[in-house]
């Protein structure tokens, strides 16, 4: 293309796809990732690869500026090498550390064939690059350029990152964020051409960088949790702006200061310095926001602000650099020739300072989002009663009943929780037990802030009591805080346990063992991540089984599995950034014969059979160097739940599913889930199959699940992330079903005998209606109600209970009314506090 107008339109149309096709690679990698697997976001630019080649091979017409050359392979050899040697250094340096020798070694060697490559190019007959074409403008301009893209290459790198591991976004979600930013590119570039004929290259450039420099501030003001529009999008279509209005003019200054001949040179050296200024700034600044996040985490932080503090660093040096470009643009940058030289004073500044102003004003004035409640949840499709309006637990469905002679030999114990892959439950989390046919005995929600999970029936220094775990769980699976609860067979706490020493309680098993509980435990410990594929300032959580005094909390015993479990046992991969790699994953305790306990690590594919007094490892079931050889049909990987039901016979939950690979996303699973009975022969280190408990090929638990054998030879199982409940004969016939409501789940689902007593007293309510009275009667974890009174103020109905809450027609108007609550023989166990009927309209 000729200097000019037409070069200068050409290059706007370029820098145009050149931006927008970059953030739209952020958008489709997304939808690739989500509908098909993240191995396509590589393979698929294989074809698109040879699409480009060969029409370029059509449409683009060879042109030569004088005879033919020779081609400066040793230059370019050096150059090149250099180049890609000191970046791949930079790289290595964000893993391994600045100081390894794996990333100072490639940095030296590059550096010193750069060094050398001038004095190659001036022995060289052809040079590759002639020592006139390097003028002071070009080098300033691909300094320009090196800087602004050591900060754009980051922004993308940090905003997906962010989006994904602190506001829990999918792929796809992600890349929608950053559909706005690739329009904004793509419109901005298209127009820089023309601005930089009309105002000059110089000004344009200044005012993109600017923009550039504040949106990158205003990223840097992300929150822990919140709004993904009004701390990425808002503030990423400024900084797109700043891309758009930066490429195309820094491009064209790099050609305006080269001949005819050598504005392909220029050019290429322009693309050659947003490469390597992209690499080196993503290298470094991923390193220093990830040594940062580690720092905090080994600080105690959680793990989502320590995340969203090196998000922030990265951002503001990001902003420094693109602020330092602009200096230098308007300083050593030459005016250049306008076609209208006012336009820059007149329109161009008060343009720019207006739409930094709308950008500044909406982000600083309207107030900053948080994150929604983990316990958020809808009452549509859940339950809700006249007479205990402020319970909602979810209205599970009984799909299949059991037959006659295989009646539950108790009460079901789940615990309501959310989906991992879709947050907000249907009715509240909390405890919740139901009966035979699924309708609830007792429920209690827990805080707006918490969920809860693992409901179970124990006794505590020889008395019954119920215990569960409430906390805080990731869309990942990561434990940010919890506490196991025990109550008495009353509903009163009993006692309350929080992790100590920086152990955080896991909602995955607590065994009360007369006045000791053993629970799972998990600590973010910072260290060296690098051999395994991590970084070298990296986070991995630590697994535990911990031994705690119930009577006075205090931590009694711990047996750390990083300290008898290689990390390289491990089925995951580390992060590449600070987020804390879950090598192990605990996720059940049983006590075994002989003092000895049961482990199971989800992310080992293994269980452990441990001695507590020397800590050593007595066998390993499953994982890489089991201390068996199992059949193919025995075979389990992901599991839950594994049990010893006898010396030689334990149980567990084969979820054959799957590999976490971010917030709601897993690999495709290896098999349907299953329960799973095996008999172990230790003398002979071989394992034969029982029995298998499945649900067909279509249930596929992601995670959580598990299995019981019942006293009257029937076996229960939890199906975990697979909303359903089921029942079965030993030989795995399928006796009950039963369904949550999407998206609701329980992490494990027991049956359990269970007599609970409540302290206070029955809940009653009235409603009139056409002349009609309704009493609702409950009493929320009584046990032995069979029927209610209704006195008002003698008795004038007694109705057999139903449900949770009976409703009792009266056909006549009421005035004070009580209830009574009776047990079987006929005995009034309970009564409610006086109450007035209400008319009810509808």
């Amino acid at each position: 293309f000729a200097a000019g107008p037409e070069r200068h339109r050409a290059i706007a149309l370029w820098g145009a796809m050149n931006g927008a096709g970059g953030a739209a690679g952020v958008l489709f990698g997304g939808v690739i990732t989500d509908v098909l697997s993240w191995r396509w976001v590589l393979l698929i630019n294989v074809p698109i690869g040879v699409a480009a080649a060969a029409v370029a091979a059509a449409v683009v017409a060879e042109r030569r500026a004088g005879e033919r050359r020779s081609f400066d392979l040793l230059g370019a050899l050096f150059l090149t090498s250099g180049l890609l040697v000191v970046t791949y250094g930079g790289v290595t340096a964000g893993s391994d550390g600045w100081g390894s020798a794996s990333a100072l070694v490639p940095i030296a060697i590059g550096n010193v064939l750069l060094a050398l490559f001038p004095l190659v190019e001036r022995r060289a007959p052809a040079p590759l690059v002639p020592p006139k074409a390097l003028t002071p403008q070009l080098k300033v301009v691909n300094g320009i350029v090196l800087l602004f893209s050591g900060a754009i290459f980051p922004m993308w790198f940090v905003s997906s990152l962010y989006l994904q591991q602190v506001l829990d976004l999918s792929p796809l979600s992600t890349g929608l964020v950053f559909l706005p930013m690739a329009l904004v590119i793509f419109a901005c570039a298209s127009q820089a051409g023309k601005l930089s004929i009309r105002a000059g290259v110089r000004p344009v450039l200044g005012g993109g960088l600017i923009m550039m420099a504040v949106g990158m501030l205003l990223l840097s003001r992300i929150g822990s949790g919140g709004s993904a529009v009004q701390y990425v999008m808002l503030p990423g279509v400024l900084t797109a702006m700043g891309i758009g209005f930066s490429i195309v003019p820094s491009t064209i200054a790099a050609t305006q200061s080269a001949g005819p001949e050598q504005a392909g040179l220029a050019s290429g050296f322009v693309n050659t310095a947003r490469q390597a200024g992209g690499g080196l700034g993503l290298a470094i600044l991923i390193s220093i926001a990830t040594q940062y996040t580690s720092h905090r985490i080994g600080d105690g932080q959680p793990v989502s602000p320590a995340l969203t503090d090196g998000f922030r660093i990265a951002y503001l040096i990001a902003a420094g650099l693109a602020a330092t470009a602009a200096l230098l643009t308007f300083a050593f940058l030459p005016r250049t020739a306008a076609a209208e030289p006012g336009v820059a004073r007149r329109r161009l500044a008060p343009a720019a300072i207006v739409v930094l102003a709308v950008f500044l004003a909406v982000d600083l004035g309207v107030p900053r989002s948080h994150a929604a409640a983990i316990g958020r949840y809808t009452t549509k499709g859940a339950m809700s009663f006249v007479s205990a309006p402020g319970l909602h637990p979810p209205k599970l469905q009984l799909q299949l009943p059991a037959p006659a002679g295989h009646a539950l030999p108790g009460y079901v114990m789940v615990a309501n929780l959310y989906d991992l892959n879709r947050p907000k439950m249907v009715g509240q989390s909390g405890p919740l037990i139901l009966d035979g046919n699924l309708q609830p005995v007792w429920f209690r929600p827990a805080p707006i802030d918490r969920v809860a999970g693992n409901l179970h029936e124990q006794t505590y220094d020889g008395r019954p009591v119920l215990t569960w775990w409430e906390g805080d769980v990731t869309p990942t699976g990561l434990i940010n805080s919890g506490e196991d609860l025990v109550v008495d067979n009353r509903y009163r706490p009993v006692a309350t346990l929080k992790g100590k020493d920086g152990w955080v309680i896991t909602l995955h098993s607590m065994v009360i063992q007369g006045h000791v509980a053993w629970v799972t435990a998990n600590k973010n410990v910072t260290t060296n991540l690098s051999r395994f594929g991590g970084v070298s300032s990296g986070v991995f959580v630590d697994s535990a089984v911990q031994k705690y005094d119930l009577r006075t909390g205090r931590l009694l015993y711990t047996w750390g599995a990083t300290d008898h479990i290689p990390k390289s046992d491990s089925h995951t991969q580390p992060p590449p950034n600070g987020f804390p790699w879950d090598a192990y994953h605990i996720n059940s305790i049983d006590l075994a014969p002989g003092g000895r306990v049961l482990v199971s690590m989800r992310n080992t594919w293994a269980g452990y059979l441990i001695d507590p007094g020397s800590g050593r490892i007595v066998w390993q079931l499953g994982g890489r160097h089991s201390s068996f050889d199992i059949p193919s049909d025995a075979k389990f990987v992901w599991q839950h739940d594994l049990a010893m039901d006898s010396s030689s016979v334990v149980s567990l939950f084969d979820n054959h599913c799957c590999e976490i690979t971010g917030a709601g996303r897993y690999l495709a699973a290896k098999a349907p889930s299953r329960g799973l009975v095996l008999r172990l022969d230790p003398a002979r280190q071989s394992v034969t199959k029982v029995a298998e408990y499945s649900h067909g090929t279509t249930f596929k638990s992601q995670y959580m699940g598990d299995v019981q054998n019942l006293p009257n030879g029937d076996v229960f199982v939890g199906w975990g992330q697979v909303p359903y409940l089921s029942a079965f004969t030993k030989r795995g016939k399928l006796l009950l079903d039963g369904a949550f409501p999407e998206p609701d789940i329980t992490y494990r689902a027991y049956v359990q005998r269970w007599v609970g007593r409540p302290l206070d007293s029955p809940r009653g309510a009235a409603r009139v209606h056409r002349g009609r009275t309704t009493v609702y009667a409950s009493w929320n974890g009584a046990t032995e109600v069979a029927s209610w009174r209704v006195l008002a103020p003698a008795a004038v109905a007694v109705h057999k209970k139903t449900g949770f809450e009976t409703a009792i027609r009266v056909d006549r108007s009421l005035g004070p009314v009580r209830i009574q609550a009776l047990d079987a023989s006929g005995r009034v166990i309970g009564t409610s506090k006086p109450f007035r009927s209400q008319s009810h309209n509808g």
